[in-house]
């Protein structure tokens, strides 16, 4: 395993990740009210046999416990100065417990916050907090990294330009949906092609979800996909029990999903919140002996927002731009613009999106203004 990266394995055959963690961990004593990520490394054997149980079931890959180890998730529990250890703590347990076998990728999950517009952290914050925490996973010797369970495009492309910009790793990103979107609004087409189109090497979808809503979001993704595509759904929808929360799905449930998601296009599956490591092996029979996925997704041209896709070309339909959203000969706006308000600016894009226009030109363009 040692000799081939995650971008080679995959063109060979279909990869096994791993499955749920936190949940293990529980088992095995972590308790409410702390943070994960330090009670793991606290407790490395704990954590590595976790780790290890997922290798012998199969996995190729296994995701370091460093899901919720960034700066603004580790500050709720007093531990922002210890994102750096931390994060290089878990990344070294898991590659003692991989021990060549298996691959480990440094795991990223979102900081909790929402970003501007929607929720009060900039895109600029973001980045830098991410580019902290996947510094400290390549450090380490992580050999690819994973960003997971997004619900906001926004910080989906902040994580990713964070990886990229830390050096040169595979990069997978896996969005998270419920009823065909995420929590902000976007469908998983738009995800897929926003997110390869900035040089994403997998991107997937995980969690919120069981195996046949998943399904759905990956076949709706596999014509347009130019990169693998990865899925890691849960072991059925939770229901709450008693105080806890329950995933029903057993393994032999699960396994006539398998043969559907190699057909979906998943050149890479494992499991999230309720999966253990017999999900895995079920898994590993069928993946085992399967030919590589073909990435067959045709070239097109799009324009992408947070919520939707235009496809652009001479086998769509004319696509209408609406360009009334300029300050030219218009005294309102250059004075609402001027003031930092945007009512006319909304206004005016309500009035053409209900003329039917696909896309809007913006432009705020005013002497000493920041566009």
């Amino acid at each position: 395993m040692k000799k081939h990266s995650l971008l080679q394995l995959i063109k060979r055959r279909p990869l096994v990740l791993d499955g749920a963690t936190g949940t293990l961990l529980q088992q095995r004593g972590l308790p409410s009210g702390v943070s994960p990520e330090l009670w793991a490394v606290e407790h490395p054997d704990d954590l590595k046999s976790v780790h290890a149980e997922y290798v012998a079931a199969g996995s190729d890959l296994v995701y370091a416990f460093t899901f919720g180890a960034n700066r603004i998730k580790l500050k709720e529990y007093g531990l922002e100065n210890r994102v750096v250890e931390i994060n290089q703590a878990a990344v070294k347990l898991a590659l003692a417990a991989a021990n060549g076998l298996a691959l480990v990728a440094g795991d990223v999950g979102p900081t909790g916050m929402l970003l501007e517009p929607v929720g009060p952290l900039s895109f600029d914050q973001a980045v830098d907090v991410y580019i902290e925490q996947i510094r400290a996973q390549v450090a380490a010797g992580a050999q690819a990294i994973v960003i997971e369970t997004m619900v906001d495009i926004q910080e989906a492309r902040a994580a990713l330009l964070a990886a990229k910009e830390v050096g040169n790793i595979p990069i997978a990103v896996s969005m998270t949906y419920q009823k065909g979107r995420t929590l902000t609004g976007t469908d998983p087409v738009t995800a897929l092609i926003t997110l390869q189109s900035m040089g994403a090497h997998l991107v997937g979808v995980n969690c919120s979800s069981g195996p046949e809503e998943m399904l759905q979001a990956m076949t709706a993704m596999y014509p347009y996909a130019r990169v693998p595509l990865m899925a890691k759904p849960n072991a059925g929808l939770p229901e709450l029990i008693d105080g806890r929360t329950v995933f029903r799905l057993s393994a032999e449930e699960f396994v006539p999903f398998v043969p559907e998601f190699l057909k979906a296009g998943a050149a890479a599956l494992g499991g999230c919140c309720g999966t253990n490591p017999a999900f895995i092996r079920k898994i590993k029979d069928v993946y085992a002996t399967a030919e590589a996925v073909k990435v067959r997704g045709k070239r097109v041209s799009a324009l992408t927002s947070r919520t939707k896709t235009v496809f652009l070309g001479p086998d769509r339909p004319l696509a209408m731009i609406g360009d009334r959203i300029n300050p030219s000969g218009k005294k309102l706006m250059k004075e609402e613009l001027a003031a930092g308000k945007m009512d006319e600016v909304r206004r005016l894009a309500r009035l053409q999106a209900q003329a039917g226009a696909d896309i809007l030109d913006v432009n705020v363009s005013l002497p000493l203004m920041d566009e």
